[in-house]
C-alpha cells in the first residue's frame, strides 16, 4: 500500500498520466492564463508570484506550481 505523498511526488516527478511536459523538474514550464483580464497568482507549491496580463497571458512557471494551476481550470499548458 501506498502512501498518500507518492501520488504528489509522481507528478512533480512527471509520472502521474496526463501530465507529460511537468517532467522536467527545475525546467519551466509554459501556462496560459484563459481569461480575458489580469491576475497576479501565489504558486501552491514553491510560494512565487505569478503576474498574468489580459496582452500577454503565457510565461514560464516552475512545474510545481504549473501542475496545480492548470489543474485549477484557469491555466492550460502552452
Amino acid at each position: 500500500m501506498g502512501c498518500c505523498g507518492q501520488g504528489r511526488a509522481a507528478l512533480v516527478q512527471g509520472k502521474a498520466i496526463g501530465q507529460p511536459m511537468l517532467a522536467q523538474a527545475g525546467a519551466g514550464v509554459r501556462i496560459e492564463f484563459t481569461q480575458p483580464t489580469s491576475v497576479l497568482v501565489r504558486g501552491p507549491a514553491t510560494g512565487r508570484h505569478y503576474q498574468f496580463h489580459a496582452g500577454a497571458r503565457t510565461q514560464q512557471v516552475d512545474p510545481r506550481d504549473a501542475a496545480m494551476l492548470v489543474k485549477s481550470g484557469y491555466f492550460r499548458l502552452a
